[in-house]
């Protein structure tokens, strides 16, 4: 195998396994389990597809934990009623840092490397994180009970909530941290938004009741929707009234939208709702086995596998079911309390990777890339000291990722990655490798 060959193959765990292209490989599946309000006692647990084993990777640390979003090598966890975004070292299991001064994060989106936004459940606003040095530069105000946060084309989407008395979407300048309009979705209750590969915007409301003083009779009800808006524009493009509320257990994760597939799954009891995201369709409805609440969920397309937190009460530890796509459960693995949030740590394989067979090289970072300019196709060579997590991504001048080409677990050795900028406009652009070791950037230039 010599060092100039390209072959669409990920280098993982120590061995060379071939894949095919524009697939993806899930490595590690997160569970963030909300656990018990009057306890706060949330967990974080970690299960390995590869092997079976599950660790409970934070637990009992003072707090009811939302949600966790995995970015380049970290996991940052929504620890609800303690006011911080908890940060997990995705190569150790560790927490390694704790991001104050966020008031009740619920969830958050990551606008380029260096920005993220976090919803605030219980004051109305949105905290923007500076990612590189974990510190708050400030907060945006939004509407009531706000959920789901969603980046695309410059501005920041929020889901206003109101545990179901709201219907609109905040709209923030990315660049400015201002608010620019707010979206009347005309349906109760948006929780949570997905943007899908054509720039389009997908709001799930779930409906609302109303009750009387002692909650002893319903006085008021409506349905849940699907919103599909231009993300451009923010003009509806498609819409699905439903005839029935939607939502998942315990206000957990309603949706998840697989990129590979074309797909967003809704849940609604047991039923998950499968939309195309490419022709704007409702293609059908799965139904899982069992009675437990399904609190949140997640598909591997390349593995065709669904992953769906089961919920059992606030006392008992819950579980995940593993699911084949058409609903029969193929395994399982333990959870804790009242598990809400299911997130998929996934590597690019649809990229060509190559290891040599050289001696562990003495210094990591990325070496020239060849060639360079290039048009539309260049390789990019890099070492590795250390076993563990290896991201490389892609930015544009701005500072916006423009294609991951690795997310994966990798081991010491020299190795090689093409990338095909074929859809992108002629620049300069970053290349960026972060490893355990450290970080290395090169300048790009590709000339059409």
């Amino acid at each position: 195998m010599t060092l100039r060959r390209i072959l669409i193959v990920l280098f993982l765990f120590g061995s060379m396994a071939v894949l095919p292209a524009a697939a993806q490989q899930t490595q590690g599946v997160y569970v963030a389990n909300q656990g018990n309000f009057s306890d706060n006692n949330g967990s974080i647990t970690y299960y390995d597809p590869a092997t079976g084993e599950t660790v409970e990777v934070l637990a009992d640390f003072g707090t009811l934990v939302q949600s966790i979003t995995l970015y380049d090598g970290k996991g940052y966890v929504m620890s609800n009623t303690s006011g911080a975004v908890d940060v997990l070292d995705l190569a150790t299991q560790q927490r390694i840092a704790q991001i104050q001064a966020v008031s009740s994060p619920r969830y958050m989106t990551v606008a380029d490397a260096s920005k993220a936004y976090v919803s605030n459940l219980f004051d109305g606003t949105v905290t923007v994180i500076n990612l590189t040095d974990g510190i708050v530069q400030g907060t945006v105000d939004v509407g009531s009970n706000p959920e789901d946060v969603a980046v695309l084309d410059g501005r920041v989407f929020v889901a206003n909530s109101g545990f179901g008395g709201d219907s609109t979407l905040t709209v923030i300048d990315a660049q400015t941290n201002t608010a620019l309009e707010t979206i009347n979705l005309g349906c109760d209750g948006p929780r949570h938004l997905e943007v899908d590969a054509e720039g389009e915007l997908w709001a799930f409301c779930i409906g609302n009741t109303v009750y009387n003083d002692d909650f002893t009779q319903i006085i008021a009800q409506t349905n849940g929707a699907v919103v599909v808006l231009d993300g451009a524009t923010g003009e509806v493009v498609t819409r699905f009234d439903l005839d029935f509320q939607v939502g998942a257990a315990s206000l957990g994760q309603d949706t998840y939208f697989s990129a590979a597939s074309a797909e967003i799954f809704l849940v609604h009891g047991t039923d998950l709702l499968v939309f195309d995201t490419a022709a704007n369709t409702q293609q059908g409805v799965i139904t899982l086995p069992g009675d437990e609440g399904v609190g949140g969920i997640a598909y591997d397309a390349t593995a065709q596998r669904l992953y769906a937190a089961r919920i059992i009460d606030f006392t008992t530890t819950g579980f995940v079911s593993i699911h084949s796509r058409d609903g029969q459960e193929v395994a399982r693995f333990d959870a804790g309390i009242a598990p809400g949030h299911v997130a998929l740590l996934q590597a690019d394989v649809g990229t060509a990777v190559e290891q040599t067979a050289d001696a562990v090289p003495e210094r990591f970072g990325l070496r020239a890339n060849y060639p360079n300019p290039f048009n539309p196709t260049t390789t990019l060579p890099f070492d590795v000291t250390q076993a563990g997590p290896v991201t490389l991504t892609i930015y544009d001048l701005l500072g916006r990722p423009v294609a991951t080409l690795i997310d994966a677990p990798m081991t010491p050795g020299r190795y090689e990655v093409a990338w095909d900028a074929g859809g992108l406009p002629s620049g300069v652009y970053l290349s960026r490798l972060a490893t355990v070791t450290g970080v290395s950037t090169r300048r790009l230039v590709l000339l059409k």
